[in-house]
């Protein structure tokens, strides 16, 4: 699967933020419309939650989303948050490992473009998602 990408990432950040106080059994696009978030993009933000294991290919919350979305204290949702994503991102975390949270956007650009042979556009997007994934370790 190629790396999530969308073009208004901060989209993802409000679903998430949405889904640490609710997290409903199953998400669609009409959960994502009905939260009034990624207008004309909900499989957008589905296909990024499904990247990295919050949502099956169904839609349905996975036993790992309801475990980490479950855990109320911040430091401890931010930990189980990044194992999360190093599992999903784990191309990227072998080859630069912890590094590469604080990658700059032309090294991110770069690794995305080689990885999913992207457009500059698109890999310009994925970088956006992923540091919008990173930013919910370091807020």
């Amino acid at each position: 699967m190629a790396h999530p990408y969308i073009s208004g990432a901060k989209n993802i950040a409000l679903m998430l933020a949405q889904l640490r106080k609710n997290f409903p059994a199953q998400v669609t696009s009409d959960t994502v419309k009905r939260l009034g978030l990624a207008s004309n993009n909900e499989s957008y933000v589905i296909n990024a939650l499904t990247f990295i294991n919050l949502l099956d290919e169904e839609g349905k919350k996975t036993e790992q989303a309801a475990k980490i979305f479950s855990i109320s204290k911040d430091e401890n949702f931010e930990e189980e948050f990044a194992t999360i994503v190093k599992e999903s991102y784990h191309e990227l975390f072998d080859l630069h490992g912890d590094p590469a949270w604080d990658l700059d956007d032309s090294d991110l650009l770069d690794f995305f473009r080689q990885a999913d042979q992207t457009s500059e556009i698109i890999g310009k997007r994925q970088v956006k998602t992923f540091k919008i994934f990173a930013a919910l370790m370091c807020p």
